[in-house]
């Protein structure tokens, strides 16, 4: 890719200490925004502003964690692979890849917990 604008968003935010921590511990383990506050040592609206920015360029996806009390919570999950920069011919360009998550993982990954 090489738009600008959307290279200096997902350099701006790998660049953030709060995303980066977002995308650590999302990496490891389906969190809620209230569980990255505590695990973040940060506030949930700093949470919450990170979590709009990561999802808006992909970097994380929303899910539902199903709760044996028959509620749900929603979860976020890191997405991000892997992210290249090169400079060529005076053009900056990046290749952002994101793992692709496939459906029935996703469900068997959910029943597993029952």
């Amino acid at each position: 890719m090489s738009d600008n604008t959307e290279l200096s968003t997902v350099v701006g935010l790998l660049d953030d200490e709060y995303a980066r921590q977002i995308l650590q511990a999302t990496s490891i383990d389906r969190l809620s925004k209230t569980e990255l506050a505590e695990e973040c040592d940060v506030s949930a609206p700093t949470v919450s502003r990170r979590i709009d920015r990561l999802e808006s360029v992909g970097l994380v996806e929303e899910e539902t964690r199903l709760r044996s009390d028959g509620h749900h919570d929603t979860v976020y999950v890191a997405t991000l692979d892997r992210f290249e920069i090169q400079l060529r011919d005076g053009e900056f360009e990046y290749d952002l890849q994101c793992i692709e998550r496939d459906l029935s993982d996703e469900l068997e990954r959910l029943w597993s917990k029952f």
